[in-house]
């Protein structure tokens, strides 16, 4: 089937390889690569402070803090460091005119690192670009909550079971996949790219 809607990942998928800014920014900073992830994903105070920012219950400068001294890092712009390499991906940005022009309806989904000083999203026109975005923050809720996909869904007009939905994090595809959305595991743009063009008959 030819599905009507798209919802897509912000970090990763719409801007170039998340993971891999995480690790440059480690490598950077005398850490390993793998440091910053590890913090976020293994121990409990990273994940608990990931959660609260996430989700609006923690200000992103106190999360900051949290972070820094679970690195050992100063947390003085601490995300705008750690996320410097983030560039917009023209493969994306492509699929998104193309989609649009198709009427296809796409939305971005994302969990966000709250509202402060750093704000990933400036500069790519969201407004403009998509449907509807929704931020993790600025909801409540966060990935993988089946709530944030149903309401993106229902921001862009489209039912789940009509919509694709990509991400990076391979965690988040279970619970849209749930909601009947098929879901993509992005982990290379060619690759990814092609497939979501394909799913949405856009050739």
């Amino acid at each position: 089937m030819a599905y009507n809607g798209l919802i897509l990942d912000f970090g990763g998928v719409v801007t170039t390889d998340f993971y891999g800014a995480l690790s440059a920014f480690c490598e950077r900073q005398g850490l390993p690569p793998a440091a910053a992830l590890h913090v976020l994903r293994d121990t409990r105070e990273g994940r608990e402070a990931l959660a609260a920012v996430e989700i609006g219950h923690l200000a992103q400068a106190d999360y900051e803090i949290i972070l820094a001294n679970l690195l050992g890092l100063s947390p003085e712009g601490l995300l705008g460091r750690a996320l410097a390499d983030l560039r917009p991906r023209p493969k994306v940005l492509d699929l998104i005119h193309d989609a649009r022009d198709a009427s296809i309806h796409v939305g971005i989904l994302s969990n966000s690192w709250g509202t402060g000083t750093y704000d990933p999203y400036d500069g790519y026109g969201l407004d403009r670009l998509v449907d509807a975005f929704v931020i993790s923050d600025q909801v409540g809720l966060r990935k993988p909550d089946p709530s944030i996909y149903k309401l993106t869904a229902a921001k862009i007009g489209i039912p789940p079971e009509d919509c694709v939905f990509v991400d990076d994090t391979k965690a988040n595809l279970p619970a849209a996949s749930k909601l009947g959305m098929k879901s993509v595991h992005f982990t290379d743009a060619q690759s990814g790219v092609a497939e979501i063009r394909h799913l949405l008959d856009l050739g």
